[in-house]
């Protein structure tokens, strides 16, 4: 969490486009000016197209967060909002694990259970396959973390 809410590139207030998209141009714009260009426009596109047009996904980077409620997806405040402005399309499984969980079914027929990713500290081996702990989930807790700590006591030894 520390290396996301002191990371120099981080935005802390809004962002306006102000070039074409793809140009890096933005201009900083007051809160008031955010919340009523995003509720225009989400009236607009709603009234256009319907609410099947509003996609919402839940991934966070920081799954079952205490501030953003993201999972179960279905009861975050923000699918609570938009159920208020007549509902949005949701997604069908888990962007990160869909596929992973039916080829579990086949494979071993049923969710495989692993060790904790703490335990990666005490493992003298380590083989990973599509995954750097390192750059994946980077908020300060969890995999990434323990990853850390692990590469730290094998550079001291």
């Amino acid at each position: 969490m520390r290396r996301r809410v002191y990371n120099p590139d981080r935005l802390k207030y809004p962002m306006l486009r102000v070039g074409k998209r793809g140009e890096g141009k933005f201009k900083q714009i007051s809160w008031d000016e955010a919340y009523t260009l995003i509720a225009d426009n989400m009236k607009r596109i709603i009234k256009d197209y319907g609410n099947e047009a509003i996609y919402l996904n839940y991934g966070t980077g920081t799954l079952g967060g205490t501030v953003t409620r993201s999972w179960p997806p279905g009861s975050t405040l923000i699918a609570r909002l938009m159920n208020c402005c007549g509902g949005y399309l949701n997604h069908y499984g888990d962007y990160s694990t869909a596929q992973i969980a039916m080829g579990l079914n086949y494979t071993y027929g049923g969710w495989a259970d692993g060790n904790s990713p703490t335990d990666i500290e005490n493992s003298k081996l380590v083989v990973l396959f599509g995954n750097n702990p390192g750059e994946t989930r980077m908020s300060g807790g969890g995999s990434p973390t323990c990853w850390s700590r692990r590469v730290s006591v094998r550079m001291r030894a």
